[in-house]
């Protein structure tokens, strides 16, 4: 048997408090049977203080695409505490609306909720978001640092074409000349 302490430890990310809370001392609160929450942490987490707007937009967006392409009965708390445990991780918002845009353009079997962290972590999945990121930060055109341009700068390249046909093959110079004529 375990024994128990008096000290819990704060389920939310960003504890302002250092994660600990001591049941004797600290005001906290308990919710379901196992989560300890600080009070002002589970107020924030209830207000959602913790995404900023870009993410809330990006969640929303989730939402209503996953009612419009994959089910009408979704069961938003489980959407939506799924999204929330893969933000809480580390990944961006911006990469769970490519992975969201992925599944529905290739058509990816995803029904219920829970099985889209499986689709976060594909490798097919990160490979074309890495391509897509790479294609945004070359599609920017580098501005002009020095402020004028100089043609000596510019790299100048010569082509010396050879002449395509059988004369070329042969290596007939009569063959080739007579092309030219």
């Amino acid at each position: 048997m375990s024994k128990k302490t008096d000290i819990k430890v704060c389920r939310y990310v960003d504890c302002p408090y250092g994660k600990e809370i001591d049941i004797t001392k600290d005001d906290y609160r308990v919710v379901g049977k196992t989560m300890y929450y600080h009070t002002d942490c589970l107020k924030k987490k209830k207000k959602g203080e913790w995404k900023d707007e870009k993410t809330k937009a990006d969640l929303q967006y989730i939402k209503n695409g996953w009612v419009t392409h994959i089910s009408k009965t979704v069961i938003y708390s489980q959407l939506f505490q799924c999204l929330n445990e893969l933000i809480a991780r580390g990944i961006s918002s911006d990469y769970l609306v490519f992975v969201f845009d992925y599944i529905v353009s290739h058509k990816l079997n995803l029904r219920h909720p829970k099985g889209f962290k499986y689709f976060v972590d594909k490798d097919e999945i990160k490979v074309a978001y890495k391509k897509q990121q790479s294609q945004k930060i070359s599609s920017i055109k580098p501005s002009n640092f020095s402020g004028t341009t100089d043609s000596s700068d510019v790299p100048k390249f010569a082509l010396n074409r050879k002449p395509n046909g059988f004369g070329s093959i042969l290596n007939h110079k009569e063959l080739i000349d007579e092309k030219k004529v």
